[in-house]
């Protein structure tokens, strides 16, 4: 059976950096951080709507997807705020169905949660599936979509490419039912990504799913849906979109495809971010940050998800308070991996008006400070500990941190050491 090629860069690349190589302390050889790669791929299947007033013309742009019933998916705080009314009236107003709400979903979505999403889209007599609302919304939606067209449950789903396909599994990965995701925070992407992530909560871990069919087909920005966002809750997924930006930028699964996304994004967070959270009806800042998130998101992350990740299946921090406390220390450690990383870090510094120059371990400390200070001024938490992560946990953290995938896509190689020292780090 043919499989799809890893989105994790081969760590033998041979190229040379466009600026370490000419430094003898470089690591060249270890990875190729510039140049034209040997091999990436990069997709963007989903259809983006970004404006204002797009809510009432919900149900216009599902039809052009071939809904009819819709399937609505959401959260109970996101349908008390009345914004889930509004999207259904839009909904309706296009002359569909709407089969039924499920607003069930909880802060860090589970495997059981999507299995029963499915379940009741199907007895509900769905063929189209809407989700409004943040990131375990919306990948709650992705996955529940994808047992209710192709069956299975969401834990068997696990992987990279794994869903069904033509031709003996040769072919094209069969459609999933149209989805249409409406995000209510800044931060995640999901609303433009082929990924999913939910919680097992047997196993204490975070499945990671990806494969193309997971694309939305469509995703709505529009600054109203985040016009309730708690200014606390915009900092995190707005620090998430960030971690997203910096990680695909430095990743060993970087692409120029990506660079671009990455560069444009944290300079709309740069202006826009801080705006937001100090001003809920900054509408501008609330659209540039949707705008910024759905650019920033990309498969080839690193060692801050992978960190963040069994501190939410273990300790239950939100991840993107997580990736905020977890990036600074992160990125002290990969400066450090040699020239070549480093380079691409100066290359952040110069977006942020920071100093460029000077040794690998400077570049990472100017921006990591950067970072710690943007955390503190929206008032969100800078260790571990504050958010109920205890000494005695760091074992089975960097159990896990060690075998997310994310970690081979980390352009420094950690050790468990490693990450027991970045975890102490970070407490």
């Amino acid at each position: 059976m043919r499989e799809e090629r890893s989105p994790i860069a081969d760590r033998t690349d041979t190229a040379p950096s466009h600026r370490a190589s000419t430094d003898p302390g470089s690591e060249v050889g270890a990875r190729q951080m510039a140049g034209f790669k040997d091999f990436y791929q990069s997709a963007n299947a989903t259809r983006v709507i970004a404006g204002r007033d797009l809510l009432g013309s919900t149900g216009f742009e599902m039809t052009k997807e071939g809904a009819h019933r819709v399937w609505v998916v959401t959260d109970e705080t996101i349908r008390g705020t009345g914004l889930v009314d509004r999207v259904i009236a839009g909904v309706e107003d296009g002359g569909l169905e709407v089969a039924g709400v499920f607003d069930d979903v909880p802060q860090d979505s589970s495997t059981d949660v999507c299995d029963r999403c499915a379940e009741e889209a199907r007895a509900a007599g769905a063929d189209s599936w809407l989700a409004v609302g943040g990131g375990s919304v919306m990948d709650t939606a992705k996955i529940a979509d994808a047992l209710f067209t192709h069956g299975g449950t969401a834990a068997e789903s696990e992987g990279f490419f794994l869903m069904p396909r033509e031709d003996d599994g040769q072919g094209a990965p069969l459609p999933m039912a149209p989805l249409v995701c409406i995000p209510t925070t800044c931060g995640t992407g999901s609303e433009v990504s082929m990924g999913a992530v939910v919680k097992d909560n047997q196993r204490k871990v975070k499945l990671e799913i990806a494969d193309f069919p997971l694309f939305p087909r469509v995703a709505i920005l529009d600054p109203e849906s985040t016009k309730t966002l708690p200014p606390h809750i915009a900092a995190s997924t707005g620090m998430d979109a960030m971690t997203h930006a910096i990680e695909g930028y430095v990743s060993v699964d970087w692409n120029p495809h990506q660079d671009g996304r990455s560069l444009v994004a944290l300079r709309l967070i740069r202006d826009n971010l801080e705006r937001a959270v100090a001003d809920p009806t900054d509408e501008e800042a609330r659209g540039n940050m949707l705008v910024a998130a759905s650019l920033a998101i990309t498969l080839g992350l690193g060692s801050t998800h992978s960190m963040s990740h069994p501190c939410g299946a273990h300790y239950g921090v939100p991840h993107g308070v997580a990736n905020a406390i977890n990036m600074p220390h992160v990125i002290r450690f990969n400066a450090e991996g040699g020239a070549d990383i480093a380079d691409r870090y100066r290359d952040l510094n110069e977006i942020f008006d920071l100093d460029t120059g000077g040794s690998p371990a400077e570049v990472g400390e100017a921006l990591a400070s950067h970072v710690t200070g943007m955390i503190e001024r929206m008032g969100l938490p800078t260790r571990l500990s504050q958010v109920g992560v205890p000494e005695e946990g760091i074992p089975v953290l960097v159990e896990g941190a060690m075998g997310d995938g994310l970690t081979l896509m980390n352009p420094r190689e950690p050790t468990e050491e490693d990450y027991e020292e970045l975890y102490r780090s970070a407490l």
